[in-house]
């Protein structure tokens, strides 16, 4: 019995002695565990420290190099690049290059994985990659493009539409690196990088926001120029030169029509008529559209002179067509539209020129002399026509020579194009579908998931030459999400003696005009297109509701000013189409600065 009992003391002894060494061994297990653990966090941390320096030498050397092509791309003048003038684009590519070097390879994508900073070490990549992409890709491509730019000007006469059709396939190349550009800045996001390189991300952005319309207008001009210019064989288009002395909604009235005959990019002038030689037609001489009708009457299509009072330039060039060929025979393929505005831009290409009639014409005084100084001069209506015959062939034989500057005369293209003074229409269906959506097309605001667009357009009601001395300017802006105020003024800055001088530049026969506006007033009809669907909901003021046109309300407002008078129009309209608002308007000589109020 008692050794039955010193044997369970033994046993139990034991298992304790077993239990103590198990705990012991546990402990042991817990302390080596600790070990390794603070050894691998310790390995992390210092990894951890070497990634951020090595990555942080890496940006510290990048940095003077993104700082400094950020100066260059800031400055780039792509007009130069697309002259073919590499400096700029090679200084990119040299400092890029070498940010790239510095922020690249496995150490530096570690560092883009750690937690804050990494976004910051990604954002770095991107901005460097893109640019450096950009610099050796697509600017390098305008750059040889434009090498080749002088395609784009005549020579004896004649454009090379064949080297236009080379010139194209670098445009578009460096267009679509440009856009691909814009999409990889895109997927940084503003909120996780610090402000250095959020400011530089949109400082590039906004840099290639300005290239893209440039690099669009010429690959747009480069795709439809082959073929509006004859590379096909032969065709005829009628120059419209508008008058912006007299307003019309797409600029001014038909002043003169010039036909010109072109066959594989040779140019010739084959005829020319002023405007108000035309036979005036008893009735439309082409039905116009029910809306146009609806709005302006038939007087459109009843005067060769007023096409252009129809919003919508596809329409006003068919009318103008129809006119030219029931007086003057053919079938024209084509409409161009520009005003003297567009003519001085182009005088900066080309210098001063002499006229035969002793006067020199030139960018600082085209629009004076043709618009002002002419009906001052001449009182017979045919001399002032023979005036603006002369000066324009003039003009045009300076541009179709030998002796033009190709970078400014692309500069004076794209003004021209972003002011809407230069419009064009073709009969060919493609080349229709080229010119859609763009601004050249003339065409009225369109109002969309997109965009909300609003229209302004200025037409002249004394009969008279004196809106060279009124002065124009509208605006929009949102008031709430849904609203949105468009204003629209009126000055008029004609000298006090005004009723003194000739009666043609009054359009008066004594002391008031045909349609009785009295002797040194000037009439206006503005016409205000609301977005499509919306309803006004504001006071009309002195407005009325003249109709719909492709489903937009228009409100016209017709002003009698003296010399000093001014008048201004408020209207707000509830609308629920897209967060872009965007505003067409005629282009005038006189801008006046506006803001909305609402």
């Amino acid at each position: 019995m008692v050794r039955k009992q010193q044997h369970r003391r033994r046993s139990a002894s034991g298992r304790s002695s077993s239990r103590r060494s198990a705990s012991s061994r546990d402990a042991a297990r817990k302390v080596s565990a600790g070990r390794i653990i603070l050894a691998l966090v310790t390995v992390l941390a210092l990894g951890f420290v070497v990634v951020l320096a090595w990555a942080g030498v890496g940006a510290a050397r990048a940095l003077p190099h993104i700082e400094r092509a950020q100066q260059v791309a800031s400055g780039l003048d792509m007009q130069a690049v697309l002259a073919g003038d590499t400096s700029q684009v090679e200084e990119l590519q040299d400092e890029l290059a070498a940010a790239r070097s510095s922020t690249s390879g496995p150490v530096w994508t570690l560092a883009e994985g750690i937690p804050w900073v990494g976004p910051q070490f990604a954002a770095a990549r991107t901005l460097t990659e893109t640019l450096d992409d950009l610099a050796s890709g697509g600017l390098a491509t305008a750059a040889e493009a434009g090498e080749g730019v002088d395609a784009l000007m005549p020579v004896d006469g004649q454009i090379d539409v064949a080297g236009m059709g080379a010139l194209n396939v670098q445009v578009e190349a460096a267009l679509d690196a440009v856009v691909e550009a814009r999409s990889r800045l895109a997927t940084i996001e503003p909120a996780s990088v610090v402000t250095p390189l959020r400011d530089g991300t949109a400082q590039i952005d906004g840099l290639l926001a300005e290239i893209e319309p440039t690099l669009e207008g010429t690959s747009l001009a480069t795709s439809l120029l082959p073929g509006f210019l004859g590379a096909d064989g032969e065709r005829q288009h009628l120059l419209l030169l508008q008058n912006n002395a007299e307003w019309r909604s797409q600029g001014g009235i038909i002043g003169s029509v010039i036909e010109l005959t072109v066959n594989d990019g040779q140019i010739e002038f084959t005829d020319q008529a002023p405007g108000a030689s035309f036979e005036r037609s008893e009735g439309a001489i082409t039905p116009l559209e029910f809306d146009t009708e609806l709005i302006y009457g038939d007087r459109p299509a009843r005067y060769m002179q007023n096409p252009t009072m129809i919003p919508e330039f596809a329409e006003a060039a068919h009318v103008a067509t129809e006119f030219w060929k029931a007086d003057r025979g053919g079938d024209p393929n084509g409409v161009i539209a520009i005003d003297p505005v567009t003519l001085s831009y182009m005088l900066e290409a080309t210098g001063p020129l002499e006229l035969p009639t002793g006067d020199t014409i030139s960018s600082e005084n085209a629009v004076e002399l043709l618009l002002n100084e002419a009906y001052l001069r001449y009182e017979d209506p045919a001399e002032q026509d023979l005036f603006f015959s002369v000066a324009a062939e003039a003009v045009f034989d300076a541009l179709l020579g030998d002796d033009v500057d190709p970078v400014t005369a692309v500069d004076a293209i794209t003004r021209a194009v972003e002011e809407r003074r230069l419009l064009v229409w073709s009969a060919d269906e493609e080349e229709r579908a080229l010119l859609e959506d763009t601004s050249v097309a003339g065409a009225m605001p369109v109002s969309d998931e997109d965009s909300t667009g609003f229209g302004v357009y200025l037409n002249d009601g004394t009969g008279a030459k004196l809106d060279y001395y009124m002065a124009a300017g509208s605006s929009v802006q949102w008031c709430t999400d849904n609203t949105a105020s468009v204003r629209v003024t009126l000055r008029n800055d004609a000298p006090e003696d005004i009723r003194d001088y000739p009666d043609y530049l009054l359009g008066t026969s004594g002391e008031e005009t045909e349609s009785g506006v009295p002797r040194g007033i000037t009439r206006t009809l503005t016409y205000v297109y609301l977005p499509g669907g919306a309803e006004l909901s504001s006071d009309v003021g002195d407005a009325q509701l003249a109709g719909q046109h492709g489903g937009r309300n228009v409100y016209e407002w017709t002003t009698d000013l003296a010399p000093g008078e001014s008048a201004t129009l408020d209207l707000q309209a509830g609308t629920t189409t897209g967060p872009e608002l965007d505003l067409v308007s005629t282009p005038v000589l006189n801008e006046v600065e506006v803001d909305p109020e609402c």
